[in-house]
């Protein structure tokens, strides 16, 4: 078996990945913004551009706001709580995988370990929920064993 890798650095790494992700958004909007509002063009010269540079404007403000909203439930998370069962903030151990129920992140490195950060809307997640240690499940034609919980 494994060795427990610590809940709180694994959502501190999260948090970091979230914190970038949030400065990448609004550094890209305010280029945007300023592209658009900066031109000196009359009207009719810049109206289609400016138009689909509004469009990005909301799809940015949008993806910022879902990026921030999952800090915050990051950041609600009670990671000092042992988890007897699958369920937000428990760090569930397969023999294949290793998942911190928390938001979707990429691959999380911690002591030559990886961790896939999901979310309870991924359907993985569905398959898992409310498992215990030694539980079984499958997934896209995969079958994991639930080895350690916490």
């Amino acid at each position: 078996m494994r060795n427990k890798i610590d809940k709180n650095r694994i959502l501190e790494e999260c948090r970091q990945h979230q914190l970038e992700l949030i400065n990448n958004y609004k550094e890209r909007e305010a280029e945007i913004n300023e592209d658009t509002f900066s031109q000196n063009e009359s009207a009719s010269q810049s109206e289609d551009r400016r138009a689909g540079k509004y469009e990005l404007l909301k799809v940015l403000g949008d993806e910022l706001s879902f990026a921030q909203k999952e800090l915050s439930y990051l950041d609600s998370l009670d990671v000092a709580k042992e988890s007897s069962h699958v369920e937000p903030g428990a760090i569930v151990v397969t023999e294949k995988l290793t998942f911190f129920i928390a938001i979707s992140s990429e691959k999380i490195e911690i002591d030559g370990q990886t961790v896939i950060g999901i979310s309870t809307k991924a359907p993985i997640y569905e398959k898992m929920r409310g498992l215990s240690k030694g539980s079984s499940f499958q997934f896209n034609e995969t079958d994991y064993v639930i080895e350690d919980l916490y």
